[in-house]
């Protein structure tokens, strides 16, 4: 082995992943609790020991290099498996330490993470979840160590990721009780030619319902687009808008607004995912398992 590679310890290791997944040399010292110039410093020797810049200056952010991402998902495996290796055979979640992140979508809010919580607060109140805010980009959330795990509508396929479907939620649509689409029912036609608020959850993603109803030679007519569903309860009133989103989400608007079946038969998906190297890792699966059974005692409601 290179002496220079001799020379990467683990503390080295953790260094560089902070500093990939803040893209900040500052934000990586401040999350190690440690002196910029000490990450400085460990950067500058991981150059040495890897040949490389493994990161460069874009403007005011960092940008990691290739050879970068290869060690950096390298330095993930090697300490997750030190991480098991020192983990105790008897997992006791009442006693262990760890903070968790996971990447999640505001239908993930309502169907899974009330009852996890729940249940940690209960049953692990030492572990703490830092929730971050996930969509399409749910894969490199995961890949890049951002996240530990992941709740998202998208299919992920990446290598090194896995992954299981938890379940799906029809939409539905919603709108001011005295508009004229809530009488009588809502066709295609009508819905088609209907004034819509259309939700996007600041992500460039086709939702099922608008795909659906492409497919069936018709489109919606958006009058006005928002990031976050919570603007339905303040946009909405005394309009002719009408809003799809799945029933989970519209119901937690109450008796406010008439509800109704969507004429587009789709529903949305949940998916839950990890990377895999931390499929054996005693608290991660622990926790997995609680997700699972918490999406079945959904499915069975």
């Amino acid at each position: 082995m290179d002496d220079n590679l001799r020379r990467v310890d683990m503390a080295a290791l953790e260094t560089l992943l902070q500093v990939y997944r803040h893209s900040s040399f500052t934000a990586a010292a401040e999350a190690l609790a440690i002196k910029q110039s000490s990450v400085s410093y460990t950067i500058e020797r991981l150059r040495k020991s890897f040949g490389d810049p493994l990161f460069i200056r874009q403007g005011n952010t960092i940008i990691a290099t290739d050879r970068c991402i290869d060690v950096v998902q390298a330095a993930e495996r090697i300490l997750a498996e030190v991480e098991e290796a020192a983990a105790p055979s008897q997992f006791d979640p009442a006693s262990v330490k760890a903070r968790i992140t996971i990447s999640v979508t505001y239908l993930s809010r309502f169907g899974i993470l009330p009852g996890l919580v729940a249940e940690l607060r209960k049953e692990a109140p030492g572990i703490s979840l830092d929730l971050i805010t996930g969509f399409t980009d749910a894969s490199q959330h995961l890949l890049s160590g951002k996240a530990d795990m992941a709740l998202s509508p998208v299919e992920i396929n990446a290598s090194g990721i896995n992954g299981k479907y938890l379940f799906q939620d029809p939409y539905i649509c919603l709108m001011d009780p005295e508009n004229s689409l809530a009488k009588g029912k809502l066709t295609l036609e009508r819905f088609a030619e209907a004034s819509h608020l259309v939700i996007h959850y600041g992500q460039k993603w086709t939702p099922p319902y608008r795909k659906a109803l492409l497919d069936k030679g018709f489109d919606i007519k958006t009058a006005v687009s928002t990031a976050n569903p919570e603007d339905v309860e303040f946009l909405v009133p005394k309009t002719d808008l009408v809003v799809t989103m799945p029933s989970m989400i519209a119901r937690q608007f109450g008796k406010k607004f008439h509800l109704c079946p969507c004429p587009i038969d789709a529903s949305a998906m949940l998916n839950f995912y990890w990377p895999a190297r931390l499929n054996n890792s005693p608290i991660h699966e622990w926790i997995r398992k609680k997700v699972f059974r918490i999406a079945e005692d959904f499915i069975a409601r």
